[in-house]
């Protein structure tokens, strides 16, 4: 009979380089049975037995980690979690609170609370009753110090040790009880097993971590510093800067209002503004080193030293949900590398190990042209991909008015005027669909491709690019339409998955689709692949790891003696998942299996 099991581990300290620390104990609540706690010895023998059991379903708040310290512990239990997984006998409280979050429209601000949405444990308790949980902050609270009790009988245990942990197994209870009762259940029930896996996944890849090279990190640190003590000097030459590091504002305001020709975007209270982005778009020389210094002065003195940790032990940068179904990472943001140095040269692979890496060709532009098939049932660029041509190229041939197969030719030829122009046609590519007019592409185009162009050069190649994609109206009208019917904002439905993403806006509206798609079939790829690291012993990727997850780019490590393997499998299951997930990049039934993977 069908039973759901609720259970929550403590454990030592998490560390650098150790996020499934070592287990001191269980508690856990069967159905309507009292919750129990368990020591050491019998939480592994427990865990032994329950966890293979089919016929359970496991509940927890982040229970990744859970399922980490377990098998850290018992290695044995990997292909009983997978199964779990597999087969959606997984409830995370912390990932259900998060879709539901997002389809409320609610990351960013809860109303329940009045306060920023937060998804730990407390914070949902307060959320969904109103009821502060005692004993979770402090220097001296229980959750920092049971490794002290590890060999301590549980009958000898401070009353306080033993109910904080039943109470996270009784109130994460109490938690998804609510959460399946809630008259907005559906609205996360229709994508939760498919992020809890993938919350999973995220867990295994973080635990492992990435290591790094000494020699390549004292090199990026040195042109970091080299960079920022030259701009240092020209800017205190200039006058922005003084001697001491403080900005002079007087000076660079009438900077930015120069550069922004008497025009510069203001404060509410009618100054020019001097923040990064303002700084970015200017186009100007010397708030460009401004806004570089800033970036290099913060890499300095949080990314670097976290890369030289990496020489001593496994860096193990963090996975969160994002509204779009894509992820951030932190600790470091390895999704969001330096723009200056040699960021992702620091990262190598362990002895007797190398990189494997596979990512999607242009994904998002095949998502797009997926979506624009569900929704009109024809799309000139689904057209483009199934004829197999290379959609900057075809819209840099429009935009220099040429055929396209004269493009590619003069393209191979290294032509520079098809060269700028299959730069611009990127830009166009990438930055339209997401719904920017033509003043807010000048900016992405400057800040993103370094392209300068003006309002008026933008509106023509907006132009051009619609021509190329008539559609694309079509899509554009849809968002607007579905704004004005709900009230200035709508609830989307993602494609093929349903998730549902809560006040949506214009160009979050037109982001969302595509980016949500290439974000579900990624995130499955990446299940799949962890599934067969860790418990396929009849693949190639068996004993391969996943390190980096870059939202459409998966970097494995493997044993020497398999990476070949590994690589061609990698890309075979990226392909299979994305296509059976996502229908990205399948167009109208045809997979495009031209991936790109390669062993660095």
């Amino acid at each position: 009979m069908p039973r759901t099991l609720t259970f929550d581990t403590e454990t030592w300290l998490i560390a650098p380089g150790r996020v499934a620390p070592r287990l001191v104990c269980l508690s856990h609540v069967f159905d309507e049975a009292p919750a129990q706690l368990l020591g050491r010895d019998d939480s592994l023998r427990f865990a032994r037995e329950v966890v293979p059991d089919p016929d359970v379903t496991f509940v927890g708040q982040n229970i990744a980690y859970d399922f980490g310290v377990l098998c850290q512990e018992l290695p044995e239990l990997f292909p009983a979690v997978f199964r779990a997984y597999d087969e959606g006998r997984v409830w995370d409280t912390m990932v259900f609170e998060t879709l539901y979050a997002i389809a409320r429209g609610w990351m960013n601000f809860d109303p329940r609370t009045q306060t920023k949405t937060r998804f730990d444990l407390a914070s949902i308790v307060k959320a969904r009753f109103g009821e502060s949980v005692e004993g979770k902050e402090g220097e001296d609270v229980w959750r920092l110090r049971y490794a002290e009790l590890e060999d301590v009988p549980l009958d000898k245990w401070p009353e306080a040790a033993r109910s904080y942990a039943l109470n996270d197994a009784v109130l994460t209870r109490r938690v998804a009880l609510a959460q399946s009762q809630d008259p907005y259940a559906q609205l996360a029930l229709v994508n939760l097993a498919a992020q809890c896996a993938s919350a999973w996944s995220l867990h295994l890849m973080s635990a492992w971590g990435v290591r790094t090279d000494k020699a390549a990190v004292d090199v990026f640190e040195a042109e970091l510093r080299q960079h920022v003590d030259a701009a240092f000097a020209k800017l205190c030459a200039a006058g922005i800067l003084r001697e001491n590091g403080t900005k002079d504002t007087k000076v660079l305001r009438a900077l930015v209002s120069q550069a922004y020709n008497g025009e510069p975007p203001k404060t509410k209270t009618g100054l020019p503004k001097t923040d990064t982005d303002t700084l970015e778009q200017s186009g100007d020389e010397l708030l460009l080193a401004l806004a570089d210094i800033s970036a290099d002065k913060k890499n300095l003195d949080t990314y670097v030293p976290l890369l030289r940790t990496g020489t001593e032990y496994p860096i193990n940068p963090r996975y969160y949900l994002v509204s779009t179904g894509r992820t951030s990472a932190r600790g470091p943001n390895v999704q969001n590398q330096p723009r200056k140095g040699k960021a992702r040269e620091c990262y190598v692979p362990r002895p007797g190990w190398i990189y494997v890496q596979a990512d999607y060709s242009i994904a998002e532009l095949r998502s797009l042209a997926q979506v624009l098939l569900d929704m009109f049932g024809s799309s000139a660029m689904a057209e483009a991909l199934q004829a197999g041509r290379e959609l900057h190229l075809e819209m840099a041939a429009g935009i220099l008015g040429i055929t396209y197969e004269e493009a590619v030719e003069r393209h191979k030829a290294k032509d520079p005027e098809v060269k700028k122009a299959r730069t611009l046609a990127k830009a166009a590519n990438f930055g339209f669909p997401g719904g920017l007019g033509a003043r807010t592409f000048i900016d992405f185009a400057r800040a993103t491709y370094g392209i300068k162009i003006t309002e008026p050069e933008a509106k023509q190649l907006k132009a051009t690019w619609l021509g190329r994609y008539p559609e694309m109206k079509r899509y554009f009208d849809a968002t607007s339409e579905a704004i004005n019917n709900n009230g200035g904002h709508f609830d989307l439905v993602q494609h093929r998955s349903n998730r549902v993403r809560g006040g949506v806006g214009f160009c979050d509206g037109c982001n969302s689709r595509f980016q949500g798609l290439v974000a579900d079939g990624a995130r499955a790829a990446l299940y799949a692949v962890s599934r067969e690291c860790y418990i396929d012993e009849n693949s190639p990727l068996y004993g391969s790891r996943p390190v980096l997850f870059i939202h459409d780019e998966i970097i494995l490590e493997s044993p020497l003696d398999r990476a070949r393997g590994a690589a061609v499998r990698l890309a075979d299951v990226m392909v299979e998942e994305m296509a059976r997930h996502s229908g990205v990049p399948v167009i109208n039934g045809l997979t495009d299996r031209s991936h790109p993977c390669q062993i660095v």
